[in-house]
């Protein structure tokens, strides 16, 4: 597909690396030569230098040929009036990056006015993502299907786990996993897509996925209720920090928010009155003591500079904090400096990938979106995508024990069209027209669900 991105700045140049890598055809759009030398010398790409707001420049890149049209900078008006021409000169679907609660509080209103057809808030995907991962406090990663109908937990498997030194099997049958499926497992350097011989060794990260109900029963017997988080101490006044505080204080959180700027300290009160906000150094140990840190059973760095939310995390670390969470947008950072056994990174950059790559795909070969959620886990060496079964599908009507999947994938969940039912897949479910299909693969870049096939 033709894609001309708008801005090669960290969100920019991480996005076209990713799109690179599966052959679609990319101009890059920046008026920085610096940072359009950069991405070019990285990526097999096309580039020009100049304002993604100029008409003219538009119209030199083709837009009115491009499948997408992403806007990228840094600032939300340019991304919003870039993304309005492109459109208008003829673009098949733009998307425009808007952090601004303003917009986002008026989403559908700015499609309509503006013409844009998706509006991206990596920031506002990641306090999602954190929000998600404060529900199980000893999970390293969370993700949400079917509308958060489904979800799976990311976690180490310790010497007291009841999973530990037991086939997939032996604990289906025993009934420790009950609904649930252990779908990725992480063990030294390599990574497994189990099956039901694969036994689960004490350090194991494993996924598993199942309903919220059934996902905090194993939580529990894994963890106990002492482990549940219900405060946090938030660093940093970010975006990020906007749009996490306001829905953790709406699920009765005590939130605490620190903030070294006290302008931005002041604007954050405003926002967000009924937030404790404290102007100070969220870096300073002896600050922190002073605002009882150690109190507190989450701290989430999300100031906007890495080495500052690393220090951070690491003092927490230090202090016996049980949830550490750091925003990272650099993680060669944590293999550089060592730093690799904070609790949770969060990469508002990944979220975006994520987030774009699901709509690139979904669009490519349906004229309906065919993918409504996509993650890459563990280093993008998995993926876990939710695929809408479109009509014509060759799976529909078979059993899946009929069906002859790629190695190293599976399908874990279904949730039923006609009745909204959620389900384990398992050899004798059948898939029908229209229903959501959660997939756990090694492979990349499937678009639809018949991608998953041996042969199509």
């Amino acid at each position: 597909m033709r894609i001309v991105i708008m801005g090669a700045g960290s969100v920019g140049s991480y996005i076209v690396s990713i799109l690179a890598e599966e052959g679609h055809d990319i101009l890059i759009i920046e008026k920085d030569p610096d940072a359009l030398e950069y991405v070019l010398a990285e990526n097999d790409v096309m580039g020009i230098l100049g304002d993604g707001t100029d008409p003219e420049l538009l119209r030199e890149a083709e837009v009115k040929d491009a499948d997408f049209f992403i806007s990228l900078a840094d600032d939300d008006e340019v991304n919003i009036v870039a993304g309005n021409m492109a459109k208008v000169l003829g673009a098949k679907f733009t998307i425009a990056r808007v952090r601004s609660p303003k917009y986002e509080k008026n989403n559908d209103f700015m499609k309509t006015f503006m013409g844009i057809d998706h509006f991206l808030n990596p920031e506002m995907l990641s306090a999602r993502e954190i929000e998600l991962t404060l529900g199980y406090g000893m999970a390293s990663s969370v993700e949400a299907f079917f509308k958060d109908k489904v979800e799976m937990i990311q976690f180490r498997i310790t010497k007291n786990s009841n999973l530990a030194g037991k086939t997939l099997a032996e604990l289906t049958t025993s009934g420790l996993l009950d609904k649930l499926l252990i779908t990725v497992v992480d063990r030294g350097d390599n990574i497994y897509i189990p099956a039901g011989d694969f036994r689960i060794n004490i350090d194991d990260n494993i996924h598993v996925i199942g309903t919220p109900h059934d996902l905090r029963k194993l939580y529990l017997r894994e963890f106990g209720k002492e482990t549940d988080i219900n405060s946090s101490l938030i660093i940093g006044a970010s975006k990020i920090s906007y749009y996490l505080a306001e829905n953790i204080l709406a699920k009765g959180y005590d939130v605490k928010v620190i903030e070294i700027d006290e302008a931005r300290a002041r604007e954050f009160h405003h926002l967000l009155p009924n937030a404790i906000v404290i102007h100070g150094d969220g870096a300073n140990s002896t600050f922190l003591a002073e605002e009882n840190f150690e109190d507190y059973d989450s701290v989430i760095a999300l100031t906007g500079i890495d080495e500052r939310n690393v220090l951070i995390g690491l003092l927490a670390q230090k202090t016996g904090i049980s949830e550490v969470i750091t925003r990272v947008d650099n993680k060669d950072l944590l293999r550089l400096t060592g730093v690799l056994d904070i609790d949770i990174t969060v990469t508002p950059i990944k979220e975006a990938a994520n987030h774009i790559l699901r709509i690139i795909r979904s669009k490519e070969d349906a004229s309906e979106f065919s993918i409504s959620s996509l993650y890459l886990l563990e280093d993008n060496k998995v993926e876990a995508v939710e695929f809408k079964v479109l009509a014509g599908s060759k799976i529909i009507g078979r059993p899946l024990s009929s069906i002859k999947l790629k190695d190293a994938t599976i399908i874990a969940f279904i949730q039923k069209a006609k009745t909204e039912e959620v389900i384990t897949a398992n050899g004798r479910s059948i898939i029908e027209e229209d229903d959501l299909v959660v997939v756990i693969s090694k492979h990349r870049a499937f678009k639809d669900i018949d991608d998953i096939l041996e042969e199509r």
